[in-house]
């Protein structure tokens, strides 16, 4: 009563405590998360600042090559400006014009952009693209007014492009003029860089982070090749270890990405803490509560058991009180049919009739008597029995022979059919109680049929017994309640009286007999099977 619900319950609050766990463990990927996208939204703001100062840069109209030049040792964080005319060729720095060391170098690293467009097809896509969004006011000539206005977007575009030389990532600020000229600023990949880590943060703000301690966590910063570029906090990650969480940086550095660690026993640690605690608190309340009910349950059930042994003590007595005065009726009963026998037939004729009702209900109070006591000692597991070399057709037709009056009296024709004439082990006992129970259910519930049909036979050790009428049957839903004690088809007062023992006292007996009894199906009225088992014995004369 307490471990079985207590496990179960157990097992349901570990269930519960794993997903709970799970879904603090993906709050906490969460929490990480929005870490590294504040990290990003920093690093945006710092390429937005440099992408404010790299437009003010590009914006120019006039191309002369030492004007760009000059304008272009303005910003330390340049590496080249180069313009790219409408028609895709590079009009600076001229590659056949006169170049100074950086020129020179430029066109080394960035020939395959320029060579190949790559720049100007990455500049057409985003100024179609901004175009396409956008939508025109209703008015006269519209059509006209769209394509202005597209071609006008298309050809003030600006945005970032990357591209790959040397030791990897390098970054150009493009703007379309209203010429359809592209000026472009490369950034010296050295110094953003420098700039970008500066901006990051190189030690956690004590407090503000979602694990504070330094030696907690790490974030690392990986480029395109799954190499740190930079990383802080001292946590030392194994290797192959997975990051808790990680993002793809916001343009232009969407190759790029954040990762963070935390060590693995410190985030089950947080997520289970609170757990165990709860599961431990709840478990302990629910086993309170069972081994409370437990033992109120245990001292209400022995209080029953008291009671109730001491209600089949008491019924006991009483029974076996009863029988010493109705032994005495039935044999005092016996006497004086004995003295009518010798009185005038005219004279007798009153009291013989009276005499047959005293004999038939000392009998029925007999076998009530017999039921209470057999059922007393099925309560105290003292129920044995004691089979004997008998013939089972013997013993059904005595039983029959004393309920022959009472049937006739009642207009019921009785029908046996023997086929187990040959001795075997029986409890001859046993069997009377079992058929007089049957045949005075058919009394009770089915006179009506005025037809009642005993049949046996004998096969493999086994006697069986088929006891039926043509009453008005059992319901299939009471089909298997029948056999429980005390209860009874109907409860009405115009009813049938009886204990409801009867059938349950039959079944008891004929499994002690190793057989069993059951409701069968049969056409009309119904139909109990017996079954016992009993072993034959040597031929012999039984009395």
């Amino acid at each position: 009563m307490v471990v079985v619900p207590l496990a179960l319950l157990a097992w349901v609050a570990w269930r519960l405590a794993r997903q709970e766990q799970a879904v603090l463990r993906e709050q906490m990927r969460d929490l990480l998360a929005d870490r590294l996208r504040d990290i990003d939204r920093l690093m945006a703001v710092h390429f937005d600042t440099v992408r404010r100062d790299m437009h003010r840069l590009t914006s120019v109209d006039q191309y002369p090559p030492d004007a760009l030049r000059k304008r272009m040792r303005q910003d330390a964080r340049v590496f080249q400006l180069f313009v790219i005319q409408p028609n895709g060729a590079l009009l600076y720095p001229n590659p056949l014009g006169p170049l100074n060391r950086k020129e020179r170098e430029f066109l080394a690293r960035a020939s395959p952009i320029i060579v190949d467009r790559d720049l100007q097809r990455a500049a057409d896509a985003s100024g179609e693209q901004a175009g396409a969004l956008d939508t025109p006011a209703p008015s006269r000539g519209r059509k006209e007014q769209r394509r202005d206005r597209q071609v006008a977007t298309r050809q003030e575009a600006s945005g970032w492009f990357v591209w790959y030389w040397g030791r990897g990532l390098n970054l150009v600020y493009w703007q379309r003029r209203r010429s359809g000229h592209i000026v472009a600023a490369a950034l010296d990949r050295a110094r953003w860089m420098a700039d970008l880590i500066a901006a990051l943060p190189d030690t956690p703000q004590s407090g503000t982070d979602v694990l504070p301690e330094a030696s907690s966590f790490r974030v690392r910063l990986i480029d395109s090749t799954s190499q740190p570029v930079y990383q802080w906090g001292r946590y030392d990650v194994p290797d192959q270890t997975a990051p808790a969480s990680e993002i793809a940086l916001s343009t232009p550095l969407s190759a790029w990405r954040l990762q963070q660690f935390v060590p693995a026993q410190r985030l089950a640690r947080r997520t289970r803490s609170g757990t165990a605690f709860n599961l431990a608190m709840g478990l302990a309340v629910a086993a309170a509560g069972l081994v409370s009910l437990a033992v109120y349950l245990y001292r209400e059930y022995a209080r029953d058991m008291r009671e109730s042994a001491r209600r089949v003590s008491f019924v006991n007595q009483v029974s076996h009180e009863l029988r010493a005065p109705l032994t005495n009726i039935q044999m005092y009963a016996e006497l004086l049919e004995a003295d009518l026998e010798q009185m005038p037939r005219a004279a007798s004729d009153g009291p013989r009739a009276r005499l047959k009702v005293i004999q038939w209900e000392s009998q029925r109070l007999g076998r009530l008597i017999g039921n209470v006591l057999t059922f007393a000692r099925e309560q105290r597991k003292a129920l044995r029995l004691n089979p004997s070399p008998a013939s089972v057709d013997r013993i059904v037709a005595d039983v029959i022979e004393r309920f022959r009056p009472s049937l006739q009296k009642m207009g019921i024709q009785t029908q046996f059919d023997g086929g187990a004439e040959a001795p075997v082990m029986v409890d001859a006992d046993a069997l009377e109680q079992i058929l007089g129970n049957l045949i005075n259910n058919v009394e009770k519930y089915a006179a009506g049929g005025r037809w009642v049909g005993i049949a046996t036979r004998a096969e493999d050790g086994r006697s069986f017994i088929t006891v039926s009428d043509h009453g008005p049957g059992i319901d299939d839903a009471a089909r298997d309640r029948v056999f429980q004690p005390f209860w009874r088809g109907s409860e009405k007062l115009d009813q049938a009286a009886g204990t409801g023992i009867g059938l349950a006292i039959a079944r008891q007996l004929a499994r002690l007999h190793g057989g069993e009894i059951w409701l069968d199906e049969c056409p009309r009225g119904a139909c109990f099977q017996v079954v016992l088992a009993t072993p034959p014995v040597a031929q012999q004369k039984i009395s």
